[in-house]
């Protein structure tokens, strides 16, 4: 959808008819028609003034395969004196397969709020969304809300998306998450780090399809996942993910320099598990499994925000196969549309979600 970006000044409080109306203005075209509106969900987002530049952009590059009525809210709530502003944005383009070529708009609406208001932030989105849409609530920097019973933003949501690698402790983040999904009442869960690993599961997955390889999976011995730098926290889910899809059960854990150590009980023996950081920058650079005579490989090499993936499969030295496949964009715009087109619960990433904190602890 190609279209322009229209914008009201910020201003003081406004009450959400004042909101409506001047949305209902900014949606009027220079012939004086009225652009449709184009929401097919909320997203409420809870950042802070640091990170709001990154995370409008990012919701914005969205807005043509997510329309929606965006609640963009810059919290502050250890400052002492009370301010909110708010400030309106919208954004009009023609989109095919409507009549007459009329212009449909995707709004936003930036809330700054300061001091004790922004300790009940559900006061202020409530009565802007619009009803009967899904609720999207986006916290992008690693934050972990309170239980729905203390915490009225989570529950008016349908789909909580947190990112647990954006935290300054991500194990801390990954057990606020899995207790919260303790609590009665609590929305879907997505993660930003899980949606990151789509691609690899199905990659390692594919190793496997083959019906003359699918019975070395029992005989994994050994497995290897290098990371980047900030990659630890998507390398623990990633052996979470595996550790759990195949039966095996933690049986010890220990920190050498650089790397983190695991041993399984696995269906035909012992598994060992090594979690080492590597020289690239990426998140996930390589993992490899060694199932008796066979290892199986996948290593990544990056291009900005793409990469390609070489899968390979050896038997002692020898190549018996090769595969290169185009892993696609890994922006947190990409992570975030995944997460967007998931409206339900992921047993699969609950269930990975208890295996990394049970190997934490």
């Amino acid at each position: 959808m190609i279209g322009e970006s229209r914008s009201a000044p910020y201003g003081g409080a406004m009450s959400a008819a004042e909101i409506e109306r001047e949305l209902a203005r900014l949606r009027v075209n220079e012939d004086g028609t009225l652009g449709a509106r184009a929401s097919v969900m909320n997203l409420i987002v809870v950042t802070d003034e640091e990170s709001a530049v990154g995370v409008t952009r990012v919701v914005s590059e969205l807005s043509g395969r997510y329309p929606s009525r965006v609640v963009l809210i810059v919290s502050d709530p250890d400052e002492e004196e009370a301010n909110l502003e708010v400030g309106l944005s919208s954004f009009c383009g023609l989109r095919r397969g409507l009549p007459g070529g009329n212009q449909v708009c995707a709004e936003q609406i930036k809330i700054h709020v300061e001091g004790p208001p922004a300790r009940h932030l559900e006061s202020l989105a409530g009565p802007l969304l619009i009803p009967d849409l899904p609720v999207f609530l986006w916290y992008p920097n690693g934050e972990v809300p309170r239980s729905p019973e203390c915490d009225g933003m989570a529950a008016f949501a349908d789909r909580l998306i947190l990112d647990s690698g954006a935290a300054d402790d991500y194990g801390a983040s990954l057990r606020g998450i899995a207790s919260l999904l303790e609590e009665s009442g609590v929305p879907a869960v997505g993660d930003l780090q899980w949606a990151a690993l789509s691609s690899w599961r199905s990659l390692v997955a594919d190793l496997f399809a083959p019906p003359e390889r699918a019975g070395a999976l029992t005989g994994i011995q050994r497995a290897q996942i290098q990371h980047g730098p900030a990659g630890e926290c998507q390398a623990l889910l990633f052996a979470g993910w595996l550790s759990s899809a195949l039966g095996w059960r933690p049986l010890s854990a220990a920190r050498p320099e650089g790397a983190r150590e695991f041993r399984f009980a696995g269906p035909s023996g012992d598994v060992s598990l090594e979690l080492a950081s590597g020289l690239r920058e990426g998140a996930l650079d390589r993992v490899c499994l060694f199932s008796g005579e066979f290892t199986f490989g996948v290593q990544v090499s990056r291009r900005g925000d793409f990469a390609d993936a070489r899968s390979t499969v050896m038997r002692g030295n020898e190549l018996v196969g090769e595969r290169t496949s185009n892993m696609g964009p890994s922006g947190s715009d990409a992570l975030l549309g995944e997460e967007l087109g998931f409206p339900g619960r992921d047993e699969t990433y609950e269930s990975t979600l208890g295996r990394a904190v049970e190997m934490l602890d």
